[in-house]
């Protein structure tokens, strides 16, 4: 149905405005689709962290293949072991870090939104 010069400048000129169920307007829908993005964002930027570190980690491993080749003494394959557990341990630890740093964030992040959209439906209601 065609809509008159009228009803399109009372819409504000969105034609896709009138026609918009009143579900997609509800408070509660527009919480939820806030929080899902903030999520989807966090798994995302997590995973790609993650991905990193673990390609950091195997190209670390290759290293220390080729170095243990290289050994010419019991000594020199402690050594390198050694050093290889003492970085990966430090680099395991600093990225569980990382990721509950992450979590933490997300979390105030998700609470502040979910506050603040809380207080707009609230408003909204009223």
């Amino acid at each position: 149905m065609a809509q008159s010069k009228e009803e399109r400048n009372r819409s504000g000129g969105n034609s896709i405005a009138w026609r918009m169920p009143g579900a997609f307007t509800n408070p509660m829908l527009t919480i939820l689709a806030d929080l899902n993005g903030t999520l989807l964002e966090g798994v995302a930027t997590a995973q790609k962290e993650w991905a990193e570190f673990v390609q950091k980690r195997i190209r670390e491993d290759v290293a220390v293949s080729r170095q243990l080749l290289n050994c010419h003494s019991l000594a020199d394959m402690h050594q390198v072991y050694s050093r290889y557990f003492e970085t990966a341990l430090q680099q395991y630890q600093e990225q569980s870090e990382k990721a509950v740093q992450r979590g933490e964030s997300m979390t105030q992040h998700l609470a502040e939104t979910t506050e603040g959209n809380a207080k707009e439906a609230a408003r909204a209601r009223h």
